[in-house]
């Protein structure tokens, strides 16, 4: 079973999409590779720009057996797909669950930032990216100015 989601993520890699769905289809009567087989379903149409059709295949996957890491992409996959289609309160809800989840994901920030922007959060948008930058860059001329940055990172409004 293993080997037919090998051959269709490389399918898919070649952007026969169809053809892996299809090769995929066939695992979704095995309870063991049900929700794998979703998963890679979902993002198959993520990859051909078919986000609707995405969706169903995310939340199919969650409700089934996946691995720490499936989950992760899983939730993640399914949160970014929310906001790419303007269902910014699901997306929110799922880039929520996912951080709550998998705390130290820093991938997940920069979209969760950019859904709290979608729903007019901007003051809680700016404040995540500035404590991530400052948290990840190697830049000598950010992390001389750290500190300060974290501080306004705290209350953009604050002024002294």
């Amino acid at each position: 079973m293993e080997i037919i989601i090998k051959q269709a993520i490389e399918l898919r890699k070649k952007a026969r999409y169809q053809e892996s769905r299809a090769l995929l289809s066939t695992l979704l009567n095995d309870e063991n590779y049900v929700a794998k087989a979703h998963l890679q379903i979902a993002w198959s149409y993520d990859n051909e720009g078919k986000e609707q059709e995405a969706v169903g295949h995310y939340l199919s996957s969650l409700s089934g057996l996946l691995s720490s890491v499936e989950r992760f992409d899983a939730l993640f996959g399914l949160a970014s797909t929310y906001r790419s289609l303007g269902n910014y309160s699901d997306a929110l809800t799922y880039f929520e669950q996912t951080l709550n989840e998998y705390p130290d994901s820093m991938e997940v920030q920069p979209f969760y930032a950019m859904c709290l922007y979608n729903l007019g959060r901007h003051k809680e948008a700016t404040s995540l990216l500035l404590e991530l930058l400052v948290s990840t860059t190697s830049s000598d001329a950010i992390i001389e100015y750290k500190r300060a940055i974290s501080l306004y990172a705290e209350d953009l409004d604050r002024t002294w």
